[in-house]
């Protein structure tokens, strides 16, 4: 199998009750020098690391899906380094941030980059930063966007349908009121859509919003409750 397919197979058996211990062994085994020669792209990077964020994130969040619900608890789960592969530890937020997000500080709100970052990340990250990536990634909570199965061969297209997807059920437009009212997402990664400008412009682009029109932009409460039972 291709580090793709197991990234796939390991979600999807996240997913069901299937036994996921043969499949967490592969991956211990995987060196970091098999990751970067396999994953020669950033599309099968993209892929590939969405489907362990996602993979993961369930098979943590099961035993304890309520763990997310308080703030404490909450950034301790998505900071513990669940993930290992060969002689590297990843945590939920490793992958996000260090990988997928090119070595992006959490809490600078996209602003800042990391400016020491190890080997690990350096090797394994992706050379360009994709914003949909967000729309993507799954933390448990009702208010992620669903899980899907991503390919490297489709994952443009992919990145396109989730996002657009995830704009149309937690976007509303008040024309009367000249608002937008978004997914907190959107805030705590503001500098990743280029500003409130871009946030509209990112809008525009999925035909959210008109072309036309500037309106003013509304964040909703994000929704912790976990999906996960």
């Amino acid at each position: 199998m291709t580090l793709i397919e197991i990234s796939q197979q390991l979600l999807k058996a996240s997913k069901s009750a299937n036994n996921i211990t043969s499949l967490l062994n592969h991956l211990e085994k995987i060196s970091i020098s098999q990751l970067e020669i396999e994953l020669n792209t950033d599309a099968k990077r993209k892929a590939f690391w969405i489907n362990i964020y996602n993979a993961f994130a369930i098979i943590y969040l099961k035993p304890n899906p309520n763990i997310i619900l308080k703030s404490i608890s909450r950034k301790r789960f998505f900071n513990t380094k669940y993930i290992q592969m060969d002689d590297c530890f990843f945590s939920l937020n490793d992958v996000e941030h260090q990988i997928l997000r090119k070595s992006k500080l959490w809490w600078s709100k996209g602003y800042l980059n990391q400016l020491f970052v190890t080997t690990c990340f350096k090797k394994l990250r992706v050379n360009k930063f994709d914003a949909r990536i967000h729309f993507a990634l799954n933390c448990g909570g009702l208010g992620c966007p669903p899980i899907r199965f991503y390919d490297a061969k489709t994952i443009n297209e992919q990145l396109d349908t989730a996002t657009q997807a995830f704009l149309y059920s937690e976007t509303s437009v008040n024309e009367t009121k000249n608002e937008v009212k978004i997914s907190r997402l959107f805030n705590w990664y503001i500098g990743d859509f280029g500003g409130s400008k871009g946030i509209i412009t990112f809008l525009k682009r999925y035909n959210i919003v008109n072309e036309k029109e500037n309106p003013k932009i509304i964040y909703s409460t994000y929704n912790w409750e976990p999906w996960i039972k």
